[in-house]
């Protein structure tokens, strides 16, 4: 039972109405709002820490992005009871659609140019999306053929091996789906933080490119937004967009084991995707 009478009383709500809000896989979320605040509350799901989130990460994480007009303000966080509430955004969240226009990918490039900027927070674990990704294929569980889960590591060490490190470590969100994406018109705002920590800005652009197919073209206008940099990060795009389409396989069986329902068809296409 989530404790929304306790959690009104501390943040000084008076008689909030209370709304669920759809779209998220393995969290559930409200919206909590009375005449003075407008507030989201979420309630992690089950498991969230097998799936690779850190509290400690995304906290640090939405504050400095939220310090920039990139994240919603953090208002209380309950880590232990995987207790979130941020002030709500208005604004339209994008469709799959949305965010294949070439003009909305060169805003999303610019985001994101916007938040590797940022000097990522001191005492951070590194997120390594091979070795996460490693880490899921090697869990239990799932229906992945055991030869084939395999030839998916045996896969993902040669690329790791031969993909140098990145030049400089970045603030990242590592979840650039549309779903946590909402756009204010004058701005983007990211929601859902809780992958998010130091990382290789590459990844985080792969990230946004395999979600949603992204051809040559319309990453040329992912880049073009980007801007300054983007050049140094494209060679590392082809074996990254294939080391996170073995983290999002290994994520989606990962996730089956906790029966979060997902999409068949994506798992489907992402075997497909990764055996060519």
């Amino acid at each position: 039972m989530i404790p929304v009478a306790e959690i009104a009383t501390a943040l000084g709500l008076q008689d909030p109405e209370l709304t669920e809000l759809h779209g998220g896989l393995s969290n559930r979320s409200w919206r909590l709002r009375d005449a003075r605040q407008d507030l989201v509350l979420r309630q992690s799901g089950a498991g969230s820490d097998i799936l690779g989130s850190d509290p400690r990460s995304e906290l640090a994480m939405q504050a400095i992005a939220a310090t920039a007009g990139l994240a919603p303000p953090v208002v209380l966080a309950r880590p232990a009871d995987g207790l979130l509430v941020t002030r709500y955004i208005d604004g339209n969240v994008l469709s799959r659609d949305d965010v294949r226009e070439p003009a909305m990918l060169a805003r999303i490039g610019e985001w994101a140019a916007r938040l590797h900027a940022l000097a990522p927070p001191q005492g951070l674990a590194v997120i390594d999306l091979g070795a996460r990704a490693e880490g899921y294929l090697q869990s239990p569980g799932g229906k992945l053929p055991s030869a084939f889960r395999q030839a998916l590591r045996d896969g993902l060490a040669d690329r790791r091996k031969a993909t140098p490190p990145p030049d400089r470590l970045a603030a990242c969100h590592h979840d650039l789906h549309h779903l946590n994406l909402v756009d204010r018109g004058d701005s983007l705002i990211a929601l859902d933080w809780e992958y998010a920590g130091p990382g290789d800005p590459a990844a985080d652009l792969a990230a946004c490119i395999c979600y949603h197919d992204l051809d040559p073209q319309r990453v040329d206008a992912l880049l073009a937004g980007y801007g300054d940099g983007s050049e140094a990060l494209r060679a590392r795009l082809v074996p990254l967009c294939w080391i996170f389409d073995c983290l999002w396989l290994g994520w989606l069986e990962m996730a089956a084991t906790l029966d979060i329902s997902l999409d068949a068809g994506r798992r489907q296409r992402l075997i497909d995707r990764l055996s060519s």
